[in-house]
């Protein structure tokens, strides 16, 4: 009986450190948005796997996270989302504490993150297009709401409300948090104008893997760093555009949902991702600009010096942040949103 026991003990000495080996934490993301370097890593460190369920808008993130039967552990937010998520009570605060290498995060988008996410990456909303399909690049968001004739057929906008209004309102000299129902009613008008020129109102970058739409796509709405994603896709030469106008600065968070049963081992994989030769590697591996003070000088010369992955400061002040809008104006921008996919989708 004594051996027996002993027997026993020692099988579960052996299984319990397995069981812990074999979890896997449960990201919501956008796709090709992590390094697969930076995942092997974490995977040889610690033999735990992440397991990504990929969105490609907010509308469709915000409803995956709000499904109580999600099993989310962690979600990239941008900065109004982890505020809403936060004052609803489903994120955990994330502080030196809990994440040490938090300290190594620029002051400025730590801020924006309201100490319920990590600061990951932050770029700007512009143009992408094709060089070999565009005659003249885009300069403008003009270039995007009134295209030139060969490219009617051939633009990709997107599926959230906040990016879709932002071209029409600054172009009107709008604010893009504006919450006129006068204002927002002329941008929809706007987009309903543009809309036989649109061959899609899905992100680019989901679009692209679609072999009936991904190759007649010359043209889209876009986030900063998303060239070199469409370019790795198909081999094209896709370049990236900030309009003169000026645009919005995004800062995307990482937070840890207050739900997960793994909190523990995604708060350490928060940590994992902010030491500086992680945070290098992946900002590098992506072709995005990192959130990391210290990560910054481990970066590659020519990458620190590119325009296109770190605008021009004049550029930057020209541009804006996002800020929450009441729930009324939330709604209203997303019934103009289904208003209008309707009108394409009907046509």
């Amino acid at each position: 009986m004594l051996d027996r026991l002993r027997l026993s003990a020692i099988v579960l000495l052996v299984l319990s450190p397995l069981a812990a080996k074999a979890e896997t934490l449960n990201l919501l993301t956008w796709e090709k948005y992590i390094s697969p370097r930076v995942l092997d890593a974490w995977r040889t460190e610690t033999d735990s796997e992440i397991r990504q369920i990929y969105f490609d808008s907010a509308e469709g993130r915000d409803r995956i996270l709000s499904d109580g039967n999600s099993e989310i552990d962690l979600a990239i937010l941008n900065e109004n989302a982890t505020k809403l998520f936060r004052n609803k009570g489903m994120l955990q605060e994330i502080s030196a504490a809990s994440v040490p290498a938090i300290g190594y995060s620029v002051p400025r988008w730590r801020e924006r993150c309201s100490g319920y996410g990590m600061p990951y990456f932050w770029g700007t909303l512009g143009i992408v297009y094709r060089a070999d399909k565009t005659a003249t690049p885009p300069t403008s968001w003009a270039d995007l709401m009134q295209p030139a004739a060969e490219l009617a057929g051939h633009i990709a906008m997107m599926g959230g409300s906040d990016d879709l209004l932002t071209p029409t309102l600054i172009l009107a000299g709008k604010s893009v948090n504006t919450q006129s129902e006068a204002d927002l009613k002329a941008a929809y008008a706007s987009l309903r104008k543009q809309a036989p020129a649109v061959r899609t109102y899905d992100y680019v970058v989901t679009s692209l893997q679609n072999e009936a739409i991904g190759p007649e796509l010359f043209m889209a709405l876009a986030y900063s760093g998303d060239q070199f994603v469409l370019k790795g896709m198909d081999g094209h030469d896709w370049r990236y555009a900030l309009p003169k106008e000026g645009s919005v600065l995004w800062v995307d968070c990482m937070a840890v949902t207050a739900a997960s049963p793994r909190r523990a081992l995604a708060l350490r994989f928060l940590d994992f991702l902010n030491r500086p030769e992680i945070s290098a590697m992946n900002a590098a591996d992506l072709t995005m600009p990192t959130t990391n003070a210290a990560a910054m000088p481990l970066l590659p010369a020519a990458m620190r010096e590119d325009a296109a992955i770190f605008p021009e400061q004049a550029l930057i002040d020209n541009s804006h942040f996002y800020e929450e809008n009441s729930a009324a104006v939330v709604q209203t921008r997303k019934r103009m949103l289904h208003s209008l996919l309707s009108f394409h989708d009907a046509r």
